[in-house]
């Protein structure tokens, strides 16, 4: 699971990308994922889902991130990409505000239909989705390789601050003949988040130690 401050990084990392033509003439606006919005309760959140996916109590999981100390909701989810396998859609709820305010989509590579050239065709397929939406000039980076392996394919923010970031991670290789390093899939993620640079994690107060 994600945090924000992770934005911050994927900021640094990357490099600006052009030379693709935006054909979308609204501006893009990044206020959650299918029904679930950013700002949501829980019990908001929860009637979402269910509307979104079709889902009893029973296929919905809550747990808390130890570090973080967000609050959690997973579902698992077929059939979010044509010939992929199951999704975990993460929604987390912010430490202090205890409102919507990440959403983290991820498949992975453990499920017989995630495949890694499927989580890599996939990857493409989404990748060329943001690049087509009509994000502020200068928002948009990708195609980049993190410094902790993993492969950045689209990081943008909307005119609000909101943030979507896409990236493969997974087992990476140096070929020194060819001066590359090649990446295993292993899994692939969207992530959107409401305020990426202020994520709302608990944090410990500074001098306590």
């Amino acid at each position: 699971m994600l945090r924000f401050g992770f934005f911050v990084m994927l900021l640094l990392a990357a490099a600006p990308v052009s030379g693709f033509a935006q054909t979308a003439a609204k501006p893009v606006l990044i206020d959650g994922f299918r029904s679930a919005k950013f700002g949501m309760s829980e019990t908001e959140t929860l009637k979402a889902i269910k509307g979104d996916f079709a889902l009893s109590n029973n296929a919905i999981s809550q747990t808390t991130n130890p570090v973080t100390g967000t609050h959690l909701l997973k579902i698992s989810v077929k059939n979010l990409l044509p010939n992929s396998g199951q999704a975990v859609v993460t929604y987390s709820f912010g430490y202090k505000s205890d409102k919507l305010d990440e959403i983290d989509v991820t498949w992975d590579a453990k499920d017989p239909g995630n495949s890694p050239a499927v989580l890599l065709q996939n990857g493409a397929v989404l990748q060329n989705y943001f690049l087509s939406e009509n994000f502020p000039p200068g928002s948009v980076t990708g195609s980049a390789l993190l410094t902790n392996g993993n492969l950045l394919l689209f990081r943008a923010s909307d005119s609000a601050g909101h943030g979507v970031a896409m990236f493969i991670s997974g087992p990476a290789t140096h070929d020194a003949a060819n001066n590359k390093t090649n990446i295993t899939p292993a899994d692939l993620t969207v992530a959107y988040a409401a305020d990426p640079m202020h994520p709302d994690v608990f944090k410990v107060t500074p001098g306590a130690f």
